[in-house]
């Protein structure tokens, strides 16, 4: 390159956040250095960082979301990873339980009776539940990580966005609960409970559709937009099944 020692750790030092250099004394890109690179030859304007334009949340609704949302959590340090996964585990197993507790079966976002009739006693269909609710988690993030790969070429942060990933699901976990407490009252036969328990899951889908838009932006690296179109895409496909299975 034609330049002094010093020149070149000058300029490595200072990428220092785009690259780094692995146990064959080469450098590669970092997961930053990546998305910056892969920004710079799409041809993007402006790349897209985990701090949201304050433009972008001028609107009540979404100042209300983002009270709700665990930025911490979803956009987490290095550092924080294991106490990450360790809550993601807690929010998935409580899931799972509730669903099996509920005797629902879960379909991305959405809850239903179990359809199949199979002699079981009752404690093995529970844990089949269970495992239909965990199971559910990753159908419903490969289906995600497979859209942002296949349409916006985004393969970075994979497994941030998979560690993190089971947090979108807490608000499902409170429904579930009150879902459960609905039917423990004895009250679920009445109309008005059912269309409150259908209002209650639509609500806390809200919620959980906004915290999947929210991990896509921050660790997919979207922007906000197209974090939105991935998840309603998904989440109105995912209803599209459940409306035939029911008709």
């Amino acid at each position: 390159m034609k330049v002094s020692t010093g020149t070149i750790y000058h300029h490595l030092d200072t990428l220092s956040q785009l690259i780094e250099q692995q146990d064959d004394k080469k450098y590669y890109l970092t997961e930053l250095g990546l998305h910056a690179y892969n920004s710079l030859k799409d041809n993007i304007d402006n790349i897209l960082t985990p701090d949201f334009s304050k433009k972008e949340f001028n609107s009540p609704i979404l100042k209300v979301l983002m009270r709700l949302t665990p930025k911490k959590y979803i956009n987490y340090e290095h550092n924080t990873k294991y106490q990450i996964l360790m809550i993601s585990i807690i929010i998935t197993l409580t899931g799972a339980i509730l669903c099996g507790l509920n005797g629902l079966f879960p379909f991305l976002l959405f809850f239903g009776e179990f359809l199949i009739n199979i002699e079981l006693i009752d404690i093995v269909l529970k844990i089949i539940l269970s495992l239909a609710f965990i199971g559910n988690m990753f159908f419903y993030f490969l289906i995600n990580e497979g859209i942002c790969r296949i349409f916006y070429k985004k393969k970075e942060n994979s497994l941030k966005f998979l560690t993190s990933y089971a947090i979108i699901l807490f608000p499902l976990d409170i429904y579930l609960f009150l879902h459960l407490i609905l039917i423990s009252t004895g009250s679920f036969g009445f109309a008005s409970v059912k269309i409150l328990d259908n209002v209650l899951m639509i609500l806390f889908q809200v919620w959980a559709l906004w915290l999947l838009t929210y991990n896509l932006s921050v660790n997919k690296k979207l922007k906000i937009e197209n974090s939105l179109i991935v998840s309603l895409l998904v989440h109105y496909g995912g209803f599209s099944i459940v409306l035939l299975i029911a008709i």
